[in-house]
């Protein structure tokens, strides 16, 4: 089987780079295909992230092709595909995470906003609980359920970076009363949430059941802000066994207004704490 594709930030970066290039040049992607001699799909995977390693005569022919005379912003882009084939830590978990798609774009983003559903989100979850995730999802092999839970903490690393990503959660209370596990690995779960409002590391708001419905009934997602303004957010759709992402200036501003809507119906993080200490003492009886 061929090894799937990981589209990295800087891979997302410097296809974003080439199109915008393209679309300036006033040329589309078959006349691009056609004076470059290629196949208009070869165009089409560049521009889609879908490429694995880009070629520098490819990427300077191209500037050609489009006019860009800066010989400083070619060698920029060809320095980016270089860098876009280093591999971060996920690769050494592919066996647990797979391609890694969504995580290493995680890891290079400067703000994360997570809604939870049935599930406390990934990045904030303690071991005892992701593997108790495992073994309700019928994973058996003690070794994997091991490297999956080292696996979520080591993708939890980015929160104690000097200059981490800003993290908001609203978490359903639906998610919380699911018994996950035993009542100690959901008390140790809500403890770490307390913890990381009370640092300041994450701000985590609680969705009470008594606000009812609301606008993300349909499921979880995760929204992924970059620092680089030539960047576009991704919403990130966990439904699926690589998920699915979504880009479309549409989607991110609905996915947003999911977001700030969730947030105002949630309680505070102060009150969240609050309402988690009170569980955690009912876990406790």
């Amino acid at each position: 089987m061929a090894e799937r594709q990981t589209p990295t930030v800087r891979h997302r970066r410097l296809s974003a780079e080439l199109r915008q290039l393209r679309e300036a040049a006033g040329l589309d992607t078959l006349e691009t295909a056609q004076r470059m001699g290629w196949d208009r799909s070869k165009v089409n995977r560049i521009e889609r992230s879908q490429w694995k390693r880009l070629k520098e005569a490819d990427i300077r022919g191209l500037c050609a092709l489009y006019g860009v005379a800066d010989e400083g912003r070619v060698d920029a882009l060809v320095s980016m595909a270089k860098q876009a084939k280093e591999t971060g830590w996920w690769v050494r978990y592919s066996d647990v995470l797979g391609p890694g798609s969504y995580v290493s774009l995680e890891a290079q983003a400067s703000e994360l906003r997570f809604y939870g559903g049935m599930l406390i989100p990934g990045l904030l979850q303690t071991a005892s609980y992701c593997k108790a995730l495992a073994r309700a999802a019928g994973i058996t092999n003690d070794n994997e359920i091991k490297r999956r839970a080292e696996a979520r903490l080591a993708r939890q690393e980015i929160l104690e970076r000097t200059a981490p990503p800003t993290v908001s959660a609203v978490v359903d209370e639906a998610a919380l009363r699911k018994l996950v596990g035993s009542k100690l690995t959901m008390r140790e779960q809500f403890l770490r949430l307390m913890l990381l409002n009370e640092q300041q590391m994450a701000e985590i708001r609680v969705l009470t059941d008594e606000m009812g419905a609301h606008c993300a009934m349909g499921g979880p997602f995760a929204l992924l802000d970059f620092p680089h303004d030539d960047q576009s957010s991704v919403v990130y759709l966990d439904i699926s066994r690589d998920g699915i992402f979504l880009e479309e200036q549409d989607d991110i501003r609905t996915y947003r207004a999911q977001f700030d809507s969730l947030s105002a119906m949630a309680l505070s993080p102060e009150a969240s704490n609050a309402h988690l200490a009170r569980m955690v003492d009912e876990l406790a009886e």
